[in-house]
């Protein structure tokens, strides 16, 4: 989900240099509780945008394996640094499930609403002028899912269409008025999701076999139109969730080694390359970038608990261990991060999840 930066390599020395001097001292990040909204017991933090502003989700799951994924009815949430609290995005009619998941640097949120029940969802955008607008399914097609927006306002998702495959599309517009534009799909998957996209309006996400049964991660282009990513050798699955605007892709790839995953990423000349996983882990998720290289996602350690990480340099570290050993917090799982290297996130404090910021 993108964050406007440019790479340089003095700003990656100098990253590297101040990550290792905090690392020295045992502190590198400052943890910021999130919190919940009132009437709701857990939260997340997916996305965090340029200038440290939010969005996620908050509801009462018992789980974290259930956490705001539209089983239960939950609301999506907007948090501002200045004020340092959640304000409700509100509901939409017939879907009690709302989830946030990005906003971008004019804190315009995209994400989903969905019935918790019949698991009908639409795709939505927030503005503080607008409020919660849908995002209408192709024509024919029963649901609709938004999943990033860039900085010009595109918003990428995917929608059924009416013999019951799965495309993805591009929502472009303003107010109230969206006008939804089909992608189409990876020559033979006809279930191509989209889950991200940059400033060159590049797409990632993965697409199915017709029958349901492998899924690759696959690239779009204005140009080339989709391709298949790939995944390691002696590999049958693979997913990318995510794209700079350098056009650095990252995800995870399914193999004999790791079958729930290692995270991986693509260079721009589509090469893929595995990023392991913590100390004594057996699997591993990318699930965010800044375009200075960072990654940050998940990775199990010893005993199978995930801890929240972060990928620099090709060196994987777990965030538990830079921030303050008493904070009582457990970080589960890193979401995104900025090119001010700002993590958002979700682990749990107090016996609740909880979404976090963690500011360098």
């Amino acid at each position: 989900m993108k964050v406007s930066g440019r790479i340089c390599s003095i700003a990656l020395l100098c990253g590297f240099l101040f990550d290792f001097a905090l690392l020295a001292s045992g502190q590198t990040y400052a943890i910021t509780d999130l919190g919940v909204l009132s009437g709701y017991t857990n939260s997340l933090a997916y996305y965090v945008n340029s200038s440290g502003h939010t969005t996620g989700c908050s509801d009462n799951s018992t789980s974290q394996s259930t956490l705001c994924i539209g089983e239960s009815a939950s609301s999506a949430y907007y948090w501002s640094p200045s004020t340092a609290r959640m304000v409700n995005l509100g509901s939409l009619t017939d879907y009690d499930a709302i989830v946030g998941v990005t906003i971008n640097d004019s804190e315009e949120i995209v994400g989903l609403a969905q019935d918790s029940q019949t698991s009908i969802s639409r795709g939505f955008v927030w503005t503080e002028a607008t409020g919660l607008v849908e995002l209408s399914p192709l024509t024919g097609g029963t649901y609709s899912v938004a999943n990033a927006n860039n900085n010009n306002g595109v918003i990428v998702g995917y929608s059924s269409v009416s013999n019951g495959d799965v495309h993805s599309v591009f929502w472009e517009g303003s107010g109230t008025s969206y006008q939804i534009r089909d992608l189409g799909i990876l020559p033979g998957a006809p279930y191509t999701y989209a889950y991200d996209l940059n400033q060159s309006l590049q797409v990632v996400g993965e697409a199915y076999n017709s029958a349901g049964t492998h899924f690759t991660a696959v690239l779009w282009t204005t140009t080339g139109g989709w391709i298949n990513l790939g995944t390691l050798p002696g590999g049958q699955d693979s997913i990318a969730d995510w794209i700079n605007d350098p056009g650095v892709a990252v995800g995870a790839a399914y193999t004999g080694q790791y079958p729930n995953g290692v995270a991986v990423y693509w260079d721009t000349s589509y090469n893929i390359h595995s990023l392991g996983t913590l100390p004594g882990g057996n699997q591993s998720y990318a699930g965010g970038e800044n375009d200075l290289g960072a990654i940050v996602g998940e990775s199990t350690v010893p005993g199978g608990v995930l801890h929240a990480c972060i990928w620099k340099n090709g060196t994987a570290r777990d965030l538990n261990h830079l921030i303050p050993p008493d904070s009582g917090w457990v970080l589960n799982h890193a979401s995104a991060i900025n090119g001010s290297g700002q993590i958002s996130g979700f682990g749990t404090i107090n016996g609740a999840t909880h979404g976090f910021i963690l500011t360098p």
